[in-house]
């Protein structure tokens, strides 16, 4: 397969303040092309956004990857040493976090927060440092806004305005794949929609590759070439964008869509959402069967003592159930 990055079944488990251990990630298969955009969805807590800082080896102190593997552009990111990693981060592999506010520096100037992605990776001089910067924000953003804005301190900008700043620190180096863990989550209906049409745009340029990870479907068909679904920290089913919205396979994808209604369903006085029955499963335990078997409609009886494999003749669409062997 000629892939940009392919995760081979990644295991990530924390350790509790308690001695318990909380299993976030159960062997995580997946990869990504050059030039596409893979779409990651699913439920809080299945574990996306442990994934998403999985790939560029920013987890916190009491988390380890026991088994697994990444490689991109060849290399496989867990021999890596720091350093590397460091000249990769920024470079070559990029983050678009989940709270701009949070990660952006309160006490530096938006443009200046921008040049130190470039001071750390291109060898250019301040001055085209700076005009780089003041380009992408002026891409960014309309009419004289990207310039002006360079001097600004991010408590003097709105969520949206801080939101293309975290894009452009993204987009100052031209990384080949850019991961956006959640990337409109704390933006007003307005604002998103003005996000999302960066995130168009950049996908029509076909420039560079994406992971947009999201916990909502509907941001998904128009900037997604293929979706993979988690669940319980493991992709149950992954395939074309248009396949998994429209045709899901996994029962867990058929109830994770099915509580979205209609547009048209919003207007009917009393319509309830549809909802999946009971929880998700407790993650510091590991179950021997399918994880979702409690849950599951369709379930059989194998599926509570052994864990379904991948099936799937394709690479691009596979599904975790024993219903389709």
């Amino acid at each position: 397969m000629n892939a940009l990055l392919i995760v081979d079944d990644l295991h990530v488990r924390f350790s509790g303040s308690h001695g318990g251990t909380v299993h976030a990630l159960n062997g995580v298969h997946l990869h990504v092309r050059a030039g596409e955009v893979l779409g990651i969805l699913g439920e809080s807590g299945s574990g996306k956004s442990t994934l998403a800082k999985s790939l560029l080896r920013i987890l916190p102190k009491n988390a380890e990857i026991s088994r697994g593997a990444m490689t991109f552009e060849g290399r496989n990111l867990l021999q890596l040493s720091e350093r590397e990693m460091n000249e990769l981060r920024g470079a070559r592999l990029a983050m678009i976090p989940q709270d701009p506010g949070l990660s952006l520096n309160p006490v530096m100037k938006v443009g200046d927060q921008i040049t130190e992605v470039l001071r750390a990776h291109c060898n250019s001089d301040a001055h085209r440092r700076r005009v780089h910067a003041e380009d992408i924000l002026q891409r960014l953003l309309p009419g004289n806004a990207g310039r002006s804005m360079y001097e600004a301190y991010p408590h003097q900008l709105s969520g949206g305005q801080q939101q293309r700043v975290v894009i452009a620190q993204a987009l100052a180096c031209e990384p080949t794949l850019i991961v956006a863990d959640e990337p409109t989550a704390a933006l007003d209906a307005a604002t998103e929609a003005e996000i999302l049409e960066v995130f168009r745009e950049l996908k029509a340029e076909r420039r560079r590759s994406f992971i947009l990870i999201t916990h909502d479907p509907t941001i998904l068909r128009e900037l997604t070439d293929r979706v993979a679904v988690m669940y319980a920290g493991r992709v149950v089913e992954q395939g074309p964008t248009q396949q998994i919205l429209t045709h899901p396979r996994h029962p867990y994808v058929k109830g994770l869509l099915a509580c979205l209604l209609p547009q048209d369903d919003l207007r009917i006085p009393g319509r309830k959402l549809r909802t999946i029955a009971g929880a998700p499963p407790d993650p510091r335990g590991t179950a021997s069967g399918c994880n979702f078997f409690p849950r599951c409609s369709e379930r059989i009886e194998r599926c509570e003592s052994a864990h379904p494999g991948t099936q799937g003749a394709r690479e691009d669409s596979q599904v975790e159930c024993f219903l389709y062997e």
